[in-house]
């Protein structure tokens, strides 16, 4: 019932924002969750929220990614370690394939090649590192998403040799180390107190569900979404009722 609670309180924030044409400052939401008494760490992750509900807070930064696609940096961080400034370099430093050149890896991997798993696993790590960077600030450290993305890219490549069924290697990839990636930060924010697991989760299921829109062409279904979330049907069908709708789940 607390959870319930709170997140009502958190969708009529929502609301307020939309009547405030999608804008907010952080004044205004201080002095909106004011009963609540939330610490500054707390009020980061209602600022994430409300981001996700497409209300933009002045001064608030997304935790992103200084990546770009291929793994070459936008610009440098303080805050890298000494592995990854060489684990980027030493991305940079692979050779680049072509479109063609990886479309005809991909067919050479269909065809049960196997000596071509090492270069397709090759020329999709800058991949990894692009989409784990979207998932960085959210309590997993960047090298353990690169690592567990990595492991899942190689798990996957592998299945995929000899798989003549599969049109689109790319896009299982990404689906695969996607899927992976949302299960590690929701088992990093399992840990975390009520309020700010259930703010946490909610926005991680809307991310979720706007990926696999986006992959699907179309809303997912349950099902589908505690495939790739990893989460049980339960839980999801909970969070959904607490979203008041905001999380959309597709008929089977």
């Amino acid at each position: 019932m607390e959870q319930r609670e709170f997140l009502h309180q958190m969708m009529e924030l929502v609301e307020f924002g939309r009547a405030k044409e999608n804008v907010l400052t952080k004044d205004e939401v201080r002095d909106y969750c004011e009963d609540l008494s939330l610490t500054e760490e707390q009020l980061e992750l209602v600022y994430a929220f409300l981001s996700e509900h497409r209300i933009q807070i002045p001064g608030y930064v997304k935790a992103s990614s200084p990546e770009k696609e291929g793994g070459e940096e936008k610009k440098g961080s303080a805050e890298d370690s000494k592995y990854l400034r060489i684990y980027r370099k030493e991305l940079r430093e692979l050779p680049p394939y072509t479109p063609e050149e990886l479309e005809l890896l991909h067919e050479r991997l269909k065809n049960g090649e196997e000596e071509v798993t090492g270069k397709v696993v090759e020329a999709h790590l800058g991949r990894v590192l692009t989409l784990a960077g979207r998932y960085r600030g959210r309590g997993v450290p960047l090298e353990d998403l690169i690592q567990e993305g990595n492991l899942e890219l190689m798990t996957c490549v592998s299945m995929l040799c000899g798989n003549r069924e599969v049109d689109d290697i790319k896009r299982v990839i990404d689906h695969a180390v996607k899927s992976r990636l949302i299960e590690i930060v929701d088992e990093e924010i399992s840990g975390l107190d009520s309020d700010n697991l259930v703010l946490a989760r909610v926005n991680l299921l809307l991310e979720a569900t706007r990926t696999l829109a986006e992959e699907y062409g179309r809303i997912a279904t349950l099902e589908e979404l505690c495939e790739f979330t990893h989460m049980d049907r339960g839980e999801i069908e909970m969070y959904v009722e607490l979203s008041r709708g905001k999380i959309e789940i597709g008929r089977g």
